[in-house]
């Protein structure tokens, strides 16, 4: 899995866990203390001082042995409790992750034509923009997630269909939508089609009330409103696929 996490807040998460990191369990160095100081009264005289009797002053001195040594076994049975794993650790950091969208890029070329040289896209209406197809990464089954998607979209034999990754990246972009930035993961899949219908082999179609086109990348790059919206995308898929 990778990550985008600033360095500054890492240094700041491990400076802060540094102590209980490095000492696994706490306790131990409060129970030894708690202990030598007991072993060391039985081998002590107290007499009378200031005043106070030789008893009040053994009896002060059991207690805080006593106090000491039971404050580190609560430590220790609370670091049991709560004991920091590397497991722990390693939630924390990914925590820090500034990824926050996981996308799987599915690209589709027309290899029914003798020189395959466009992608199919779809039609987004919220947006007004055509895209390639993307679904939300999935952590477990991405690929046989994908080809049922592509499967149910177009109406093809998910036997029919076959996906290969290519590569990732981590693309930071300005969402027009909501006018923030936002970082990226796209995990780019190429998908093989066997046997294309003849439906899907025209330049533009719809399926299910979705449109669908064949389109160059040259053609994409002249859309001002796939620029303007998905630029970077198209770049990425043009140095790697393209």
């Amino acid at each position: 899995m990778k990550m985008l996490i600033d360095k500054i807040k890492l240094m700041l998460l491990l400076e802060k866990r540094k102590q209980i990191i490095r000492s696994g369990i706490e306790g131990f160095d409060t129970v030894l203390t708690g202990v030598f100081y007991i072993l060391s009264l039985f081998c002590s005289d107290f007499h009378d001082f200031l005043g106070i009797n030789h008893i009040v002053l053994e009896t002060i001195a059991w207690i805080i042995g006593i106090v000491v040594t039971g404050y580190g076994i609560y430590k220790i049975v609370r670091s049991l409790r709560n004991r920091y794993s590397h497991e722990r650790l390693l939630n924390e950091i990914e925590n820090l992750n500034e990824i926050s969208h996981k996308f799987s890029l599915a690209i589709i070329k027309d290899t029914f034509n003798e020189f395959p040289n466009r992608f199919l896209l779809y039609y987004d209406k919220s947006w007004e923009c055509w895209f390639f197809f993307s679904f939300p990464t999935s952590d477990v089954q991405n690929e046989a997630s994908i080809l049922q998607r592509i499967s149910n979209k177009l109406k093809i034999d998910a036997n029919k269909l076959a996906v290969s990754y290519v590569t990732n990246r981590i693309q930071p972009k300005f969402s027009e939508k909501d006018k923030i930035n936002k970082v990226y993961l796209h995990d780019l899949y190429y998908v093989l089609v066997d046997s294309f219908p003849a439906e899907v082999q025209k330049d533009s179609f719809e399926i299910d009330g979705t449109q669908y086109k064949w389109m160059t990348l040259d053609e994409m790059e002249n859309d001002s409103r796939i620029r303007q919206i998905n630029g970077d995308v198209v770049t990425f898929v043009k140095e790697k696929i393209g």
